[in-house]
């Protein structure tokens, strides 16, 4: 741990010492990945896969910031705007035949649609926020602590630097993965004056009008020793400056891997003849761009700063 010593003010007689201990800390909601989330990442194997045939196991990456993943509904599928692609290259590629679509089996869980988070949420603040004088106001309060006599003196723990609190409130929820919690990174940029860019983690319910809360801290524990003048009480007042600063941000999801097509009589593959028959084919949606395979959550957000450190002392 870092420590050092400095002489931050002298007036009046009365000189105030300050010693620096450096912490910083980020902490949010508490996230409980749900029991039905794929886990992130799965490597598929390639189709056309025989009866029973499992596929590749789904193995957590040890990656902290990697997305949680969700297998994707039936129904959230047939939402997709490139899903009549999939059943265009299904039919094309292994005929007109009945079929039951799925997005899961047991029987191969490698082969499955998932819907996951895909990159850090980046906010974006209302304008005007460079202007301080509309989103800050100053506070002075008595720091603990009194001190009378000659040589009396005084201690004092105190905090110096900035804490920020988020609050994240869902203003359009995306139309597939309706319900389902999600742990995503959250960019906030620098605010001149006040904080510089930081990213903090956070778990989101994609419901509307759900909130969400995370703080992150960037503080410095001061040791404030204050000595009086004769004949003086000396006290030691802090300086408080608090924002509240709105603004927007969304949440991209993004769905991966296959759909799967489980006929109701074996059928084979168009451009490989020795695949031979099979009941089940897979699709691979990650074929389709990007846009037709992509939903968004948007929220608002109030961040709520406090910043600490600055000092008066006053004897009289």
């Amino acid at each position: 741990m870092h420590v050092s010593v400095r002489h931050l003010f002298t007036t009046l007689g009365t000189t105030v010492t300050i010693i620096l201990f450096h912490v910083m800390t980020v902490s949010a909601l508490p996230f409980d990945q749900p029991r039905d989330a794929a886990l992130p990442s799965p490597l598929y194997p390639k189709f056309p896969l025989a009866d029973g045939e499992r596929g590749a196991h789904f193995d957590p990456r040890g990656d902290p910031a990697a997305p949680i993943c969700h297998i994707l509904s039936e129904d959230d599928l047939k939402k997709l705007p490139g899903y009549e692609q999939l059943v265009k290259e299904a039919k094309e590629e292994h005929g007109s035949g009945g079929y039951h679509l799925k997005t899961y089996d047991k029987d191969l869980p490698g082969k499955a649609a998932t819907i996951c988070v895909n990159g850090p949420a980046q906010v974006t603040y209302d304008s005007g926020t460079a202007n301080k004088k509309l989103y800050c106001n100053e506070v002075v309060a008595d720091a603990k602590g009194e001190l009378t006599g000659t040589n009396g003196t005084v201690a004092l723990m105190v905090l110096q630097g900035v804490q920020t609190t988020a609050q994240l409130t869902i203003s359009s929820a995306a139309s597939i993965g309706l319900s389902n919690m999600y742990q995503t990174q959250v960019a906030f940029p620098g605010v001149a004056d006040l904080f510089d860019f930081f990213t903090t983690s956070v778990s989101i319910t994609n419901t509307q009008t759900q909130s969400s809360t995370t703080t992150y801290t960037d503080q410095t524990t001061l040791s404030l020793t204050m000595s009086s003048v004769e004949g003086k009480t000396c006290h030691a007042k802090e300086v408080v400056e608090q924002c509240t600063i709105p603004g927007t941000g969304r949440v991209e999801l993004i769905v991966k891997g296959d759909a799967l097509f489980e006929y109701e009589s074996p059928t084979g593959e168009k451009d490989d003849k020795k695949a031979g028959k099979h009941y089940k084919w897979s699709v691979a949606i990650d074929k389709l761009p990007p846009q037709a395979r992509t939903g968004y959550i948007e929220f608002r957000v109030g961040l709520e700063v406090t910043t600490r450190g600055k000092f008066k002392g006053v004897c009289q």
